[in-house]
């Protein structure tokens, strides 16, 4: 207690102001020693040093101008800092949200994709339904407890090799056009997901499904294939009940403006009124063209008689681009070598992009240990090893984002976005999870047995006793799935929306563990930045990262009290079930209809007796014009 009466009695007495001199002058001295130690004039300039030095011989904590000019100084090392913050956030956040996919906790569409046919659309803008086919997610890597436990002695293996490859090469240009050359070809795909997905996102903000008007508040939906628009109108008793606080059952159903012609929202519709009515209608048309072509998907069929057949689906005008892009890219930074940090940058995005969507932490107690485990291989590697800091500044190639500004620049290495953002991830497809949980239903479901037994009283006659038992039993209803996905635009012109649709609903669901995680990540590289620039030596940033995180998402499932379905929690295939009631014969075997044996026979029939048979097909199908609509808005 007498230390900390003296501490306290110090900080009083105007310490806390020598600590952020000393702080600061530390920092000066460092950028001058590199200075003079032969880093490139681009690195640092003497105006920099001098800069900073004029700026710390004035500073005094009491003088708010003096404050002001320290972080004046110092501008360029925040603008550096801060652009990497801002990248790693950003393609964590866009990462996340593309690894959502169906949790066990939802039940899948009955209709396997049967959605509703807008060119049969009734009074209420919602009737008919057809059948369309739908892209199936990404396929995950599944994260075993071995894997976790292994991964930091591979990683140390892999980061030893490549040390001493770079010593006994003595010139690193060779190894590192050979490491260059395989991730600019493991790039082309993860790019061109990645810049795909983004000229996706662009196309849903000019042309959304739903919107909404900033005049009345009221939400338009948009109908490709009537070329018009619908408008969501709440019906009495929805009004009455909300008025009462009661829940409508029904709360609202569409009817059509046809005043509204194009597929805009109103505030880019608005120049068209600008323009004569034939040249209007022009730009209208291609307008709707434009955006049937930016948002159908295409699938390629390949087929060989005596061979099989292959399908390949989900090819759209943005994937395709995006390949041209990222092959674009390559060819510039591999061949060319044309701009080297914004390629670097890109294809490092693209490569974590990709890395979050593929692999799944499996459950918070996989996804903890593999943090716990690079958290020690990083410390080691780092503070005890030259091994990681001569890679990472050895090699050339998209293994890091990097950022410069005012002469100083910095980087941070891909592992420190993909494996904290692949536990981010895993807290958001929890939050998927407990938001559908809180929608399940428990049934209660009165089976019934039936028994035949023969007479035994009298041996003569065949009587049969038949005896019914019942039981009752809970079973689970689960909501159907509803993809949140691709639905930027939607959200950004519906911001206001009131009342909502079952998409926008869906898209908006709770996200407290993502928040939780993402603020942590954000202290933690902060914590790591500051830490470098105090020290002017590399950090191994998973080393303030782990800690954070793991504290920030476990100690709010505690406060809550959800610390045993945080634990339970998993992404295989064990917990993906579902209850069902099923008629069964006299000897309990399901009674089913044989439709789909019955479909194969007929095709059989069609195939024996044709005249004519493809040998050999290649065909790339865009779906009709009546099958053009949007899903669950």
């Amino acid at each position: 207690m007498a230390e900390l009466g003296a501490v306290n009695g110090s900080l009083a007495q105007g310490s806390l102001e020598k600590i952020v001199e000393n702080i600061t002058a530390n920092l000066t001295e460092n950028l001058a020693a590199d200075l003079t130690a032969n880093l490139t004039s681009s690195t640092i300039t003497s105006g920099n040093v001098s800069a900073l030095a004029a700026a710390r011989a004035a500073f005094s904590f009491s003088d708010p101008a003096s404050i002001k000019q320290l972080l004046y100084a110092y501008r360029h090392v925040f603008f550096m800092e801060g652009r990497i913050l801002v990248l790693a956030l950003g393609i964590i956040y866009v990462g996340a949200h593309a690894s959502l996919s169906r949790p066990h906790s939802a039940a899948p569409r009955d209709d396997d994709g049967e959605l509703e046919d807008e060119s049969k659309l009734g009074k209420d803008g919602q009737k008919a339904k057809k059948k369309k086919k739908r892209t199936a997610d990404v396929a995950k890597e599944s994260l075993r407890l071995s894997d976790a436990l292994l991964m930091p002695v591979f990683a140390a293996g892999a980061l030893i090799g490549m040390y001493y490859l770079i010593k006994y090469m003595q010139d690193p240009a060779l190894l590192n056009r050979i490491i260059r050359a395989y991730t600019s070809l493991v790039a082309v795909a993860s790019v061109g997901s990645f810049l795909g997905d983004g000229l996706s996102l662009a196309s849903s903000l000019v042309f959304p499904n739903v919107w909404t008007s900033r005049r009345d508040g009221r939400l338009y939906r948009v109908d490709a294939t009537k070329r018009l628009q619908w408008v969501q109108k709440t019906n009495a008793s929805a009004t009455a009940a909300s008025t009462s606080g009661a829940t409508a059952t029904t709360t609202a159903t569409w009817e059509e403006d046809t005043s509204r012609t194009t597929p805009f929202p109103d505030l880019l519709a608005a120049p068209l009124q600008w323009l004569p009515a034939s040249t209007a209608a022009s730009v209208t048309s291609f307008a709707w063209a434009v955006r049937r072509v930016v948002r159908e998907s295409w699938s390629i069929h390949v087929s060989l008689r005596g061979v099989g057949s292959e399908e390949v689906e989900g090819l759209s005008i943005h994937a395709l681009t995006g390949l041209a892009l990222a092959a674009a890219a390559v060819y510039l930074d591999y061949f060319l070598g044309l701009f080297p940090s914004l390629l670097n940058n890109v294809m490092g995005l693209g490569l974590s992009y990709f890395a979050l969507q593929v692999v799944s932490g499996t459950s918070f107690a996989i996804g903890s240990t593999v943090l716990l485990g690079l958290f020690l291989y990083d410390i080691v590697m780092v503070f005890y090893t030259p091994f990681m800091v001569t890679v990472a500044t050895t090699v050339e190639a998209p293994i890091k984002i990097v950022a410069a500004s005012g002469g100083q620049s910095g980087m941070l290495g891909l592992g420190d976005i993909v494996v904290p953002g692949i536990y981010i991830c895993l807290c958001l497809r929890y939050d998927l999870y407990q938001y559908y949980v809180r929608q399940i239903q428990h049934v209660e479901t009165t089976l019934a047995t039936t028994e035949q037994a023969s007479g035994q009283e009298d041996k003569n006659t065949d009587s049969t006793t038949t005896t019914t038992t019942t039981k009752t039993a809970t079973r689970e209803i689960k909501a159907p799935y509803i993809d949140p996905q691709g639905r930027w635009g939607d959200r950004v012109w519906t911001w206001t929306a009131n009342p909502t649709t079952p998409g926008l609903t869906a898209a908006r669901f709770s996200k407290p563990y993502f928040v939780t995680s993402m603020v942590a990540y954000v202290i933690g590289l902060m914590g790591a930045m500051l830490a470098m620039l105090i020290t002017r030596k590399g950090q191994p940033a998973l080393f303030y990262l782990v800690p954070v995180m793991l504290l920030a998402t476990w100690g709010r499932a505690a406060l809550i009290g959800d610390l045993k379905g945080m634990w339970a929690y998993t992404e295989d295939s064990s917990l993906d079930t579902k209850d069902v009631v099923v008629d069964v014969d006299a000897d309990g075997k399901p009674i089913k209809k044989d439709d789909e044996e019955k479909e194969k026979g007929k095709e059989k029939v069609k195939e024996d007796t044709g005249n004519e048979r493809d040998v050999f097909v290649f065909a790339i199908r865009a779906p009709p014009e009546t099958d053009f609509f949007e899903m669950d808005i």
